[in-house]
Parts: C-alpha cells; structure tokens; sequence
C-alpha cells in the first residue's frame, strides 16, 4: 500500500509546482488608468460619465453595435426575403393535394413570421439605448422571488477542503470565452459558480433572484426589467453595476473575442438592451418566451478584469481566470499546470447570508485533480484522499466499492434520483463528408449499432436507451420519439441504397468500386467506451458494417471533433433548464456560409443543414405561450431524429457517487439532501466538510472501529413525481 500511494503522489493537488507565469496571478490595473469614453456625452445618464471602460471601447460603440445589427436584419431580411418568395412561388405552382403541397405551405407561412419579425425589429429601432431613469415604465409590477423554500441547511458548517478528480485533459486556458474555451472543465469554473441576474430555484423551478434583486416583465411579454442588487460584487471586490453588461456585450461580440455563438446569441435572442442608470437595464427579447426573466438574463463581464482587452485577447487572456459573482475563484498559487487547480472561497462573498445562497458554498477550497486513469482516481479514492467520487460505472458500483471502507461505514453509497435535462449522450455523426453525408449510411448505421446489447451486458442493464435529443425537459421532452432498433436487415436495406452491395471476404460490406464500409469512432480516453465499442463492433459485423475505435487526449478530441475532421463521435452536450435550445447545435447557419463554404468550430459538430430544421427551430425561439412552446419543441425534436444525424446512446434518471462519510447534507423539511433539478448533486454546493465526523472517522480506520454500512437513497420529491 506504502509503494502505491507514493506511486500515485504526483497525481495530488498541493500548492507546489509551478504556476502560469503572468496568468491566474495577473492583477487587474486600478480603473484610474481606464479612460471615461462618456465623460463628455451629454446622451447618456449622469452615472455612466463616470464609467472607465477597457482602453479598446469606443465611445460610439453604441452607434456601431447598433449599425451591425441593422446590417444583420437587413441580410436576414434578404435571406428569408427570398426564402418567402421561393416558397410562394411553388405554393402557386399547380401542385396535386398531398405531402408536398403541404410542405409548400408551411415554408412559406414560416418564411412569412421570419420575415414580419425582422420588419418588427427594424421598425422598433436601436438595439443599444441609454436612457434616464425618468424613462422607467411607472406601472411595473415587480417581482423578488422571495417565497420559494430555503436551500440547503443551518446546520452546515463552514471551512475544510473537498478533494475531487476530475478524468478530464487539463483545460488549455482559462478564459470563459474565446477559442478553446468552450471545453469540459469551464463549468466547474464558471458555468456553475457565476450568479447570473435570475436563477431558476431547483427545487420549485420558479424564478429566484441571483445579482437582480428585483425585476418585472412589461405587459408585451418581452420586455424584463432587472435592479441589480447595490451588493453585487465580482470576486476581485469590483462592484458588479450596468456597466459590467455593457462591457459583456463589448467583449462577447467583438473580433477579438473570436466567439461567434456568443455573438449569435446577442443577434438572434435580443433586440433591444436598454441602460437606465448603474443599477438598472431592460432586456427586450426577440420573441415573447415563457420564463421571460430566465432568458432576458444577459452576462455581465467584470469591466476592470478586461482593461488590456484587444486583439491579442486570445494569448494575452490565456491563463487569467476571470473574476465571478459566485463564491469560488481559481486559486493563482495553487495552480499546477497540466495537473490540478483550486477554486478557493471568496472572503466576504456579497452573497454568503441571502436567502438562497447563505447555507451553499460551505468549504473553503474545492481541490480538483485531473487523472486520466480512471483505476487511479478509485484507488485514491478508497485511500481516503479523494472525498467523492463518481460510481456511474456499473462494474465500480457494484464491484468496485465491495470494500473494507464500505462495508466499515467508511464510505457511504448515494443513489440520487434527478430531473436535471439529459446531456445528448450518443453518436455524433458528421453529415458533410463521406460516409455520412449519405443519409441511407446514417440511418444504416443507427440499425448497425446494438447499443441494448451494450445496457444489458456491461452496464449491467442500469441505463435506458435515450429518444430525443432534448431528455429530461418534462412536457417539452417529446417521449414519443424512439431509437431506431438494432437490425441487421434494415442495415444492410439502407446500406445497399447507398451503394454498398458487395459482401468481402470478411462479410464487410463494399462498393462495387471497391470501397470500403469502414467507420472509425473517435471518442476521448475512457476504458468503458473501448469495452462498449468492442461489443458494438461485433454485431456491427453482422450488418456489413467494419466498426473502428480512436480514443484520444481530451483536448485533441475536442478539436477535432469542433473541426468536424471526424466521422463518428461519442460525444454529449449538457443542457440547462428550462426549455431546449437547439439553435448553437443544429442551425445551418452553424455549419456553413450563405454560398455553401463550411464553418467550422461551432456548435453545430454534425453539419447539419435542413431548411426545414432551421424554421422551426425559429418558431420554437419565437413560441410565445407554454403551448405553442412544447408543439415547436417537439417538431424540431422529430426533424432532428429525421436527420439521423445522432445515435441515441443510453442514459438515467439518477446519479450514483460514492464519498467518504464527513460528506456532509441538508436533511430539512425543505431540503433534504439536494434539489432534483441538478445533474451531479455536487453541482449544488449544498455539502460540507464536517471536520469532527472526518477526525472520527480516521481515528475508527486507525483503530479498528466501524459505522453501520450506509446506502443513501434519495428518490424524488412526491411533487415532482409525474
């Protein structure tokens, strides 16, 4: 035991090693250095002449913003313009009553809402406006939030450290935005730690305030107004004001950020952001949205943080880790690169006693290793020097954890039933190049791969096989959409319309050119997709079908699969509550130019490009009651099975975690052990270290004691049962 733990020490985190040289320890300069663009305007209110703001901001960037944006209607105007004309065209083209009629009428009618919804905003006027506190509507009705049930529990103690792994690459930058950054760690420093202006309370999945205190919805349904509370603070101390959303919008939708998702989220979900003062800005959307407040909440980027912001942005910025509302920040001394990082606790968060908030964020550092082995993570973990640790591997859970520690008490088993939206676990195919731009080879390939055999056999029947693309979104989860079955017959049909008639040697199917039915699936490093595919690649050979696995560094994976120099992917995306969204992964404008050149590094990985799909993914961004929402969602849903363009893969209702006892949860009426509206209950940050329980315990392994062995089962809450 002595020879291991010594073996598996430079997989720690500790505070040596060195950090990133004028990086995560750079400081922001004082803002007496930044220049006051508005010092002289007499357009703007009284507060923002007093606004320092990034040495590259220009004092007419309102001008210019707004000057885009009427270009970029005018263009959409153009593209749908004509859209709407080709349509009307075939609808006046003498048709026989029938599918294809019917299809006519529905571009056009679509095409119609794209373009009076552009004509709208045109006609509505500046996107960016500053404008007096006079101006506020005076009949507002105001909300707080303040009447959904606590969160987490008084009993929770603060201090102490939770040690994590993390099988993940070492992210290779800091940045939230940008190229690059759009990787598998930026949730735990970012994503899940900011406070956006409203939150969804995870219990009730009503609207609670996060750095708004107050907002209110105007009566045309797309118009929120947000008081950012006058606590809000940055975790550099910055005070967090409408200038830091001016700022976002500057830097998310400049070249320099190089991020076009970020900015085709300003372009198509906002038409109007309005400042009234420091403390007050509406948000128009583009479209009435059910949970108005949720989608109106714009970014705010911590002004100071980015005074040196410019065109060197992507290497200058590489290694600084951007201040956060939340109550973590990247430690700067210990950061080791390519090995492990901390998030230390804010000192005096400007959130640590709001309702909400005041019982969250216990421990003081959250210490995250990153190990690509996932048999050392568990070895450290039955050791006692990782905290939790994920048991979602059926063999771990069932085998794995028949241990001393577990059956001393040592370590507990938690089984935690969720209601968080499923990530879009399963094959990603690309669509434009071969042999997937066919979609006879896609639809041949769903009926090739027998992923029940995979559930049945090694993940010993614990998983379900998913449907849609978008699980786990309640009504707006369309449940009628099914996988298509494993089929050697239907394979072989689909593949001998794309031209693979011919049986090889090897009974793999070929061309009458001689060409190959081969697919090589890429994937990250992970031993339990190299014991999946090789089942897959079995029955695969039964369908005509040659199946390859290339497992790679998380990083390259990622790149190459944001490049789409791919064919296959077992890949996911995760998706936040509410509603789906599926615009960033499958709008056409996502995966190629008006003239047909392709783009890459967005979302879009598969290259899909559907007209069809296009549309209504917009009617299901312009959908304006609850209703119209859950019919859109579920025809886009139903287009992008029809693509083919992803195997559903298997997914659950639950996490499974094992950690060590001083692991400590709420057991209130009102919470007990963790809301269900979250993936990983860890994400909550309703835990905490109980230093007594962790001194006990040790001293019982030392000595020869135990615990009564413990399986937490935490099902969920009869209201939120279907």
């Amino acid at each position: 035991m002595t020879a291991l733990l010594w073996a598996l020490v430079p997989l720690l985190p500790c505070g040596c090693g060195k950090a990133a040289r004028s990086g995560a320890e750079w400081q922001a300069p004082p803002e007496s250095s930044m220049p006051l663009p508005f010092a002289r305007s007499r357009d703007v209110p009284d507060c923002m002449r007093a606004w320092r703001m990034p040495e590259s901001f220009p004092a007419d960037f309102a001008e210019r913003w707004n000057a885009e944006v009427r270009q970029y209607i005018d263009r959409q105007l153009e593209t749908q313009g004509a859209e709407m004309a080709e349509a009307l065209n075939a609808c006046a083209t003498p048709l026989p009553l029938g599918p294809a009629y019917a299809a006519a009428q529905v571009r056009a009618l679509t095409a119609a809402q794209g373009v009076c919804a552009l004509l709208q905003r045109r006609g509505e006027g500046d996107y960016l406006t500053y404008r007096s506190m006079n101006d506020i509507p005076w009949d507002l009705t105001w909300q707080n939030g303040a009447d959904e049930p606590e969160l987490g529990s008084p009993r929770a103690t603060k201090g102490g450290t939770l040690r994590l792994a993390l099988q993940k690459s070492f992210p290779d930058t800091l940045r939230p935005l940008g190229p690059g950054s759009n990787n598998a760690v930026r949730r735990y420093l970012y994503d899940d730690i900011s406070l956006p202006l409203v939150r969804i309370h995870p219990g009730t999945g009503r609207i609670i305030p996060g750095t708004a205190d107050r907002w209110a919805v105007a009566e045309d349904g797309r118009t929120v107004f947000f008081h950012i509370d006058v606590a809000a603070r940055f975790s550099n101390g910055r005070k967090l004001t409408a200038r830091d959303i001016l700022t976002a919008l500057f830097v998310r939708t400049s070249p320099h950020c190089v991020d076009s998702v970020a900015k085709g989220e300003y372009l198509n979900n906002f038409s109007h952001i309005t400042i009234y003062g420091n403390q007050l800005v509406s948000v128009t959307l583009a479209a009435p949205r059910p949970y108005a407040p949720h989608f109106a909440a714009v970014a705010a980027d911590c002004t100071a943080f980015y005074a040196e912001f410019g065109p060197d942005y992507p290497t200058r910025y590489q290694w600084r880790a951007a201040p956060t509302t939340g109550a973590y920040t990247p430690a700067p001394a210990e950061l080791v690169m390519g090995h492990s990082l901390v998030l230390r606790r804010v000192q005096d968060w400007w959130a640590a006693g709001r309702r909400y908030t005041r019982h969250s964020c216990n421990v003081d550092r959250i210490s995250y290793a990153f190990i690509n082995e996932p048999s050392k993570i568990q070895e450290l973990f039955r050791v006692g020097e990782i905290d939790a640790f994920s048991a979602r591997d059926a063999d771990f859970w069932y085998e794995g954890l028949e241990i001393d520690a577990v059956r001393r008490g040592f370590i507990q088993r938690v089984h935690f039933s969720n209601i968080w939206p499923r990530n879009s676990f399963g094959f990603h195919l690309n669509c434009t190049r071969p042999p997937f731009a066919d979609r006879e080879v896609r639809l041949g390939f769903h009926h090739a791969l027998n992923i029940r055999h995979v559930i049945d056999t090694i993940l010993r029947g614990d998983f379900d096989r998913a449907g849609s693309y978008f699980r786990g979104f309640g009504k707006y989860t369309d449940s009628t959409i099914q996988a298509l079955p494993y089929s050697p017959r239907l394979a072989r049909e689909h593949f001998a319309r794309a031209g693979f008639t011919r049986k090889g040697k090897d009974g793999i199917l070929c061309k009458p050119d001689g060409t190959r039915l081969q697919v090589v699936v890429s994937s990250r490093i992970d031993p339990q997709y190299a014991n999946c595919m090789n089942t897959l690649r079995q029955d695969a050979a039964a369908c005509g079908l040659d199946l390859r696995l290339e497992q790679m560094d998380d990083t390259v994976f990622y790149q190459k699969v944001k490049e789409r120099q791919y064919s296959a992917a077992i890949w996911s995306w995760s998706f936040p509550p509410p509603l789906p969204d599926a615009s960033s992964y499958f709008l056409s404008t996502h995966a190629c130019r008006a003239d047909g050149t392709p783009v890459t590094g967005t979302n879009n990985i598969t290259g899909t490009a559907e007209p069809a799909l296009d549309r209504a993914i917009t009617a299901a961004q312009n959908a304006a009651t609850e209703e119209e929402a859950v019919a859109a969602q579920h025809r886009v849903q139903q287009l992008i099975a029809d693509t083919a363009a992803w195997v559903p893969g298997w997914t659950s209702s639950y996490w499974r975690y094992a950690q060590w006892r001083w692991l400590r949860w709420p057991d209130e009426p009102q919470c007990r052990f963790c809301p269900p509206r979250y993936y990983d209950p860890l994400d909550s940050h309703l835990y905490w270290v109980d230093e007594d329980v962790k001194r006990e315990t040790l001293r019982a392994r030392h000595h020869g004691g135990s615990f009564p062995e413990q399986e937490i089962i935490i099902p969920l809450p009869a209201e939120t049962q279907p």
